[in-house]
């Protein structure tokens, strides 16, 4: 039953915590859809599709700095909280090093143009700071490992309430593009600063001078595999926006971009129920057996539940929202957006099943789904996009989304149980009735 996943030892504190976080991504979500929406708006398609175009390409690079590192820190700092210092400064020496390196690559790209037009260098050499986020967000991962949602929501909260007013001010004096992408950059600034006030007053050690070279190297020989991982996800959650660009333009990286952001906006929810519910699914590991699965099946079902209790309403109202959310200019955006909202049905299982195999150490099985999902996504993009545009990109990625979440997990033996776990997750609108029958 669902219930029980909550009302068990220390379920209280993880409910609490996944209800700061739900509560924090509710507040982004209406200065999200109220600032964001209008920004789209005043941008218009096509510099909105510019914009977008270098997000994604910043974003495909981000995967060098992150490393792979939250799933194994996340492990680590509950299994042993006396190494915490050693942990934290050798991740924080590891995204530091590996952010630098990205930054000057993307310089590179920049001032080169590779293709780009010269606002969308221009973008790009301003977003080239947002390769130092992974290193400077320790603090927010560190703050959700120990449950301590409150502290990070008001910070995120207030970074982009701050930035909310920056862009609402851009609008009101008409400002050129790249002012946008200095607003990004701010924000990130501010979150870094306010994450490591919070942190340091919970109890964090400070992110630097505990590293040491056998833990940096444990790291990146536990971690690489899922950097790796890391890569493929971003491919196929971001290529879509990349090879629009290429294949149809600018204007269609913006349409396409306007039903992605009220679809992925959702997304924080898995994320969300993953840093509650790990310490008790560690607990549950630890006692092995019927009650581990019995927790694993429960987890796959709540969220499969949630997922299909957005998409369906999303999917069904998709030409209203986008008229409401952005107008006319973007109606094309509604059928997109009734066929890339399905895919947060196998992002939410996704996280789920991320976490377990990360717990049984298949983190060199998860590299292979995730690429697997990324080659699947490409290979469509290059048949659909040509025929259908940002439709079939939002095919692409539905399919996609759903061979590296589920179809994938049949090809592992260990992993075979987990993947029949994950089909009755998915069948649970057939399933649901049992559990309104025992509440």
């Amino acid at each position: 039953m669902l219930h029980t996943l909550f009302a068990r030892p220390g379920a209280q504190v993880a409910a609490r915590n996944f209800g700061w976080l739900v509560a924090d991504r509710c507040a982004r979500l209406v200065l999200t859809l109220g600032v964001g929406l209008w920004v789209a708006r005043y941008l218009g398609p096509e510099r909105l599709g510019r914009l977008s175009y270098v997000v994604a390409l910043v974003t495909l690079a981000n995967f060098l700095p992150q490393l792979g590192l939250d799933a194994v820190l996340r492990r680590e700092w509950l299994r042993s909280p006396a190494g915490a210092a050693e942990w934290l400064a050798s991740a924080w020496l590891l995204r530091m090093g590996a952010g630098l390196a990205a930054g000057a690559g993307l310089l590179v790209v920049a001032g080169g143009g590779w293709g780009l037009s010269p606002d969308e260098a221009r973008l790009l050499a301003v977003l080239v700071v947002l390769m130092l986020q992974p290193a400077w967000f320790l603090p927010e991962l560190w703050l959700q490992t120990q449950l301590n949602a409150r502290a990070a929501a008001m910070v995120q909260t207030g970074a982009l309430a701050v930035a909310s007013v920056a862009r609402v001010g851009l609008i009101a004096g008409g400002a050129g593009l790249t002012a946008f992408a200095w607003v990004l950059v701010g924000e990130m600034v501010l979150g870094a600063g306010g994450f490591y006030w919070a942190a340091r007053r919970a109890g964090m050690p400070r992110m630097w001078g505990g590293a040491t070279g056998t833990t940096a190297r444990r790291l990146v020989r536990e971690a690489w595999p899922l950097a790796l991982a890391s890569l493929a996800v971003v491919i196929y959650m971001k290529i879509d926006e990349v090879m629009l660009r290429r294949l149809a333009g600018a204007e269609a990286v913006g349409i396409y971009a306007a039903a992605a952001r009220l679809s992925e906006v959702w997304y924080f929810v898995p994320t969300a129920i993953a840093s509650s519910v790990l310490p008790a699914l560690l607990r549950a590991r630890e006692a092995g057996g019927e009650t581990y699965r019995r927790r694993q099946q429960e987890y796959y079902d709540l969220s499969a539940a949630l997922a299909y209790g957005l998409s369906v309403p999303v999917a069904w109202l998709a030409p209203l929202i986008v008229q409401l959310a952005y107008g006319p200019v973007f109606a094309g955006a509604a059928p997109i957006l009734a066929v890339h909202i399905w895919s947060s049905v196998f992002v939410f299982l996704g996280v789920a099943r991320g976490q377990w195999l990360v717990n049984e150490g298949l983190q060199t099985f998860y590299l292979g789904t995730t690429a697997a999902g990324a080659v699947v996504n490409v290979g469509l993009n290059l048949v659909l996009i040509p025929r259908w545009g940002g439709l079939g990109a939002a095919w692409a990625t539905v399919i996609a989304y759903g061979v590296a979440a589920w179809l994938s997990t049949y090809l592992h033996p260990a992993a075979r149980p987990t993947a029949a776990r994950l089909t009755r997750a998915l069948l649970i609108p057939l399933r649901g009735w049992r559990y309104l029958r025992r509440t």
